[in-house]
């Protein structure tokens, strides 16, 4: 038999959406409970963000839902919880368009942590801190953070981790 309502998911298949969390203050710890939370940055005048302390399964993701004028910083909470990965800054002038990767192009570059680095730093716009742009810490041990991620940036891009 037809039925005339819409009938809401159960859940029962595992289907749930992801929490989203709006960051509009200057600085936000963000905790081990709110594993899998887009967290979507809107405080153009900077955020430093600390995430918990390493554990395996945490995934959180980041989006640079407003451009930053002041400084974002996203900090492991020991500097024993290194990042590994890579985060891509694309010229935000170039949206809408195709680059090919031999045209000697400076503005778009990827960003690879080195083994001791623990902090994620974007306080110019060669930086990636322009809107859009989003990043992925994913932790695989009791001390390892892997990034992926695309960002925005303006003119010669720029390392951001330390």
């Amino acid at each position: 038999m037809r039925s005339d309502k819409l009938n809401v998911n159960s859940g029962s298949f595992g289907e749930t959406n992801q929490k989203i969390v709006n960051i509009d203050v200057a600085t936000y710890t963000v905790l081990a409970a709110d594993s899998g939370t887009v967290y979507d940055l809107n405080r153009a005048a900077g955020i430093a963000i600390t995430l918990p302390a390493a554990e395996p399964g945490l995934v959180y993701e980041f989006h640079i839902g407003t451009t930053f004028t002041g400084t974002l910083t996203i900090t492991a909470a020991s500097d024993a919880d290194t990042y590994q990965g890579v985060v891509a800054i694309h010229d935000k002038d170039h949206l809408g368009t195709v680059k090919a990767l031999n045209e000697g192009i400076d503005t778009d570059g990827w960003n690879f942590p080195a083994a001791s680095d623990y902090i994620l730093t974007m306080d110019a716009d060669t930086d990636g801190r322009f809107i859009g742009g989003m990043i992925k810490f994913q932790c695989i041990s009791e001390s390892k953070w892997v990034l992926s991620g695309d960002t925005f940036g303006d003119g010669t891009a720029t390392h951001i981790f330390s």
